[in-house]
């Protein structure tokens, strides 16, 4: 597409937002604004969330089908009148409530929707991706998944990621908790812990938790059997551990030396490593990056918590300062800065960095690093279990960042902006602050692992607010999601889905105004 039909859309959108806005525009919504530019390829089906007129009420929410995102909507009957929508990554499977006159329940699943009847008490408001085709919603949780299947763990449930990994549900009054396999969505039975889950295995068996009294102990159940039992202790710190084959791998210290060790629902312990200096484990459990201290070498080695063995990362000097490293899917993201002066004030120093390929136990060297006097990983609200899940290590005192994203892209950030979530295809989204210190809606952040950092015009205005940020199979363009920063009964003309190019230039393009982007299929594509 050339730059001036590019423009001439915007105009178009420009124009259809400014008559949308006069008095009486809501019973016009939704609308089209513009159509997609062409040059935005592999978005399929789409289901929208939309305002529906009705001369008793002013609060319903219905369903809009169409075969492809950025179809004109005018004259197109809402497939459903009035639901309670669980709204999340509209790329995720999700489902709405039928409600009053219309009780049709709904799946969503890649832009399509299909006739369902969903349990008794479903409550669906929110939804969350946390795996290949599986989604969770919130209380009285569902598992979906992309085939179709719903299960309730109970009537009372709420459906959670774990702090370490996996997902977890919890009955109402906390009477047990239980794992969900993230294949399948089913539901393991509930068992007694003394505290809430820290983490849960792959397939919903196994969860872990601390005991309640002083000093903790690390508790591991079995969901298959009711089995528990407190075993190894553990500091006041934070938990350093993630499920593995036949237990929970943690981090603790025997006879003061640190040590991995496999912990086993009836108490038993394995210990694989020790001593042991930095260690990182991979989420899903099956290795960890360590600094393998036995012989005073300290080089980095790929521990495998199955079986133990030590592999040395290939080609690699000792490590000779501080060591900091986070893992996101088979990568871990390594730093070392070197000891300084022991002095009141830190100074910061040259480091160094590289990205590791656990299942090779292999290093890139990362060009450039940050000088620090510190690296610390960076905390995130967001449980490993989520899909969109970005792990990162600050610099400290400059505020830079490295981000490391499920697929091993390593990316740059400058001071002042948060990275929150991997777009895929190594680029990583990040919010910025005005000069007041307050998260702008109106711009957003996009790098890559080629070193690149553009700013995005997202098209909000001061009343709304960035839901939701989607890059398109082409790779070339961001999908926004804008919603009003104050909640409405029911999709207003501050609802809007917009289009803007990845590389920063041009303007945003409102497609869809007076909308929720609910459910989108997308097709594979080439990247420019």
């Amino acid at each position: 597409m050339t730059r001036t039909r590019w423009t001439a859309l915007i105009a178009v959108a420009a124009l259809a937002t400014v008559a949308g806005c006069s008095d009486g525009a809501e019973s016009e919504l939704p609308v089209r604004s513009a159509p997609l530019p062409a040059e935005v390829r592999g978005l399929g089906a789409a289901v929208l969330a939309v305002p529906v007129a009705d001369e008793r009420r002013s609060d319903l929410v219905g369903l809009l089908a169409v075969d492809r995102f950025g179809d004109d909507v005018a004259g197109v009957t809402p497939v459903r009148r009035h639901v309670d929508l669980a709204l999340g990554d509209p790329r995720f499977p999700t489902v709405a409530r039928g409600l009053a006159e219309d009780r049709r329940d709904a799946l969503l699943v890649g832009g399509r929707l299909r006739d369902v009847t969903l349990p008794e008490h479903t409550y669906a408001r929110e939804v969350t991706g946390v795996a290949a085709g599986l989604s969770i919603t919130g209380s009285r949780c569902l598992t979906v998944t992309g085939e179709g299947a719903i299960a309730q763990p109970s009537v009372e449930a709420s459906c959670t990621a774990a702090e370490l990994g996996g997902v977890m549900w919890q009955d109402r009054p906390r009477t047990g908790y239980g794992g969900i396999d993230l294949k399948t969505g089913a539901a393991s039975p509930p068992v007694t812990v003394p505290s809430y889950p820290i983490a849960a295995s792959a397939d919903g068996r196994y969860l872990a938790a601390l005991s309640k009294d002083r000093p903790r102990r690390l508790v591991v159940a079995d969901t298959s059997n009711g089995r528990s039992r407190p075993t190894v202790e553990l500091g006041g710190g934070t938990v350093q551990g993630a499920m593995t084959e036949g237990g929970f791998a943690v981090l603790h210290l025997v006879d003061r030396q640190r040590t991995v060790s496999v912990v086993a629902p009836d108490g038993a312990v394995r210990t694989l490593l020790s001593p042991v200096g930095e260690v990182a484990f991979a989420p899903d459990g099956s290795r960890a990056l360590v600094v393998d201290t036995r012989s005073d070498s300290r080089r980095l080695a790929v521990l495998d918590l199955s079986t133990g063995a030590v592999t040395p990362v290939a080609d690699l000097p000792p490590m000779t300062g501080s060591v900091t490293a986070t893992v996101s899917g088979d990568t871990a993201l390594v730093v070392d800065v070197p000891f300084g002066p022991d002095s009141g004030e830190p100074t910061p120093r040259p480091t160094r960095a590289w990205s590791v390929r656990l299942a090779e136990a292999t290093a890139t060297p990362q060009p450039n690093p940050p000088a620090a006097s510190a690296v610390l990983v960076r905390k995130t609200d967001t449980p490993p279990a989520v899909a969109s899940t970005v792990s990162a290590v600050m610099f400290q005192p400059g505020g830079e960042t490295l981000t490391l994203s499920p697929d091993g892209t390593v990316t740059t950030t400058p001071p002042g902006a948060t990275p929150t979530a991997s777009l895929g295809g190594g680029a990583v989204l990040h919010t910025l602050v005005d000069s007041d210190g307050e998260e702008r809606a109106d711009r957003v952040l996009v790098t890559d692992g080629s070193g690149g950092a553009t700013e995005v015009s997202t098209g909000a205005g001061d009343d709304q607010r960035v839901d939701r940020v989607i890059l398109t199979p082409d790779g070339g363009h961001l999908l926004f999601s804008l919603r009003p920063t104050r909640p409405r009964g029911q999709p207003s003309d501050l609802d809007a889905v917009v289009v803007a190019r990845r590389d920063g230039s041009g303007e945003p393009v409102v497609v869809y105004r007076g909308a929720v982007l609910a459910g989108l299929g997308v097709e594979q594509t080439s990247t420019p």
